[in-house]
Formats: structure tokens, sequence, C-alpha cells
């Protein structure tokens, strides 16, 4: 079988593009190696790199592979073939990340920027770049992105396997009220930005209810399951007269008693929750009109 050779002017374009960069550690090729899908002889061959060809390493697998960056192109070459230079800036051993709270991953290093996707507390990560005291850029199973300092541990390993996030249980006060806070800012911060849709789940952009919920919860590491009739019974009953910023309220629209939606107590009677009657998230009073006549429950999980 004929070998596909790999060159720095041509190369497979990946469905996600890895763009060099000066701080990664780099690497060349000493003699001409097969480049493969997987750290293993019997990974398959993308292609033969030639000797002279520099490359981007990802990651030092062990002592016998390492995953590189040739061109775009993302796979596997044996140590035996390559010279890595160890005094690069941004040598993979600059080392991992670990998420200490759920955050955002991000396209760029700023607020601003379009969300990848939420990453769970517990999930490391491989640190690219440190691009300031506020934003790491770091590569997620294969994903580069951008992640806020103030949720990550950097340097840090995590367990291979992390334990399961326990059940939300209450914190103390003052801990709890700071929680609320953000969890308050962070589905403010949705207003304008997410339409209601019953059943989806698309965060930022399209969420019913429960999935509204859980995905601001879900930014400061507080795990909730999708559906009224799962977050009903989440953390611990509250009465009505005791509610706190952050309690979960739950409310009957279709059936007396019959808990079907579900906002985010935020203090002097009011909710902020996501809605049809709005076509997405705002903010409603439940000490008198439809929400105040329809309140079911409320729950602590904060």
């Amino acid at each position: 079988m004929k070998k596909t050779l790999i060159t720095l002017a041509a190369a497979t374009v990946l469905t996600l593009s890895i763009s060099s960069s000066a701080l990664a550690a780099q690497g060349v090729v000493e003699k001409g190696v097969n480049f493969r899908t997987s750290p293993s002889t019997s990974g398959s061959v993308i292609g033969l790199v030639k000797a002279g060809t520099t490359f981007e390493v990802l990651d030092q697998v062990n002592s016998y592979w390492v995953k590189a960056n040739v061109n775009g192109q993302v796979g596997y070459l044996s140590t035996n073939y390559v010279k890595i230079d160890s005094s690069s800036p941004g040598n993979a051993a600059a080392g991992q990340g670990v998420v200490e709270k759920g955050v955002n991953f991000r396209t760029g290093p700023s607020t601003s920027s379009s969300v990848i996707g939420l990453v769970k507390a517990g999930t490391t990560f491989q640190i690219v770049e440190k691009v300031n005291s506020y934003w790491v850029k770091a590569n997620i199973n294969g994903q580069i992105g951008y992640l806020s300092t103030d949720y990550v541990s950097l340097g840090a390993t995590a367990p291979s396997n992390p334990a399961p996030a326990p059940t939300p249980t209450p914190a103390p006060p003052e801990q709890a009220s700071n929680i609320a806070d953000r969890v308050i800012h962070h589905a403010n911060n949705l207003i304008g930005v997410t339409k209601y849709k019953y059943g989806s789940n698309l965060p930022p952009t399209l969420l019913d209810c429960s999935s509204f919920t859980k995905f601001v919860f879900g930014i400061e590491g507080v795990n909730l399951k999708w559906g009224t009739k799962y977050q009903k019974d989440a953390g611990t009953a509250v009465s009505r007269s005791n509610l706190q910023k952050g309690d979960l309220i739950f409310f009957w629209t279709s059936s007396s008693g019959v808990i079907d939606h579900v906002g985010i107590y935020i203090g002097d009677g009011k909710i902020i929750h996501n809605t049809p009657s709005m076509n997405g998230v705002g903010i409603s009073s439940i000490t008198s009109g439809y929400w105040d006549t329809h309140y079911v429950s409320a729950r602590r999980v904060l």
C-alpha cells in the first residue's frame, strides 16, 4: 500500500483545527516516522512524516509516544524518531490543570466570547498557555478554548476517575449567599439571550425552565438534574416564609398543585425564571398575581 506523506505544505484538515503557538513546546522529526491515530504501533497510520519536519507538542503521553500537531493534523509520534525541545517556554511539562467549579469553556479570553460548553468540576485539562492572571488557554480532549482562572487550579492533578459530584447540601450562610449572588448574576446575564422552548437543553440560547436552572447552577458547580420532577426533590425543603436568595421555587401551570415550572428566588418577593409567557428569561413577583396563586413549594440546594 502506498504511504501518505505528511509535509508542512499539505496535511488533512481536522474538524477541530489547533493553531501553532510560539509558546507551545516544539519538536523535530529526526528520522522518517509513521504518524498514527493512537499511541501504539497498532494505531492506524495517518501518513509518513519526513525527517526535518517540525511539530507542536500537545502531550508527552509516556516515554514512548508524544501527541503532536503537525500543521493542524493531530496524531501520535514515536519518541524514538523525534527530538523534543524541553527548553521551549510552552513545554507540555508546564502541566495540567483541574476545574474546581463548573466553568464556561470559551472561544476567547473574555466573558464576551462565545461559550463552547460547560466544563464540570473535576475535569482535568492540558495547559496550552497562561494568557494572563485571569485566563488560561486549555486543551480539553483535543478541544482548544479558554477558562477563567477563578474556577481552576493550575499545575494540579485530579484523580483519573474523579468521584461523582455529591448531592447538593446546604453550605454555611455566608458561603451560600455568595454562591446565590453569582447564580443570580449568571441568570441575569441570560435575559435577552435565552429563548424558551419546552423540552430544550441547548445552553445558553434555547432552554426550558428546568434546563435554565440546571445551567446557571451548573456554572457554580451545583449539579441539578434536568426536569422539575427531579429538581422538586433536590436539596432540602424550605417554607415560603423562610425563603433565601438562590432557593428553587416550584409552581403549577396546568393542573392545580402539580409542579411543572421552576424559578430561582432573588429576594424581595421576586424570582428569575425562563418562561413561555416572556419567551425567555425574566423577573416576576411571587407576592401577587399569577405566580403568587400558583406557588407550590421551594427547595434549598445551596
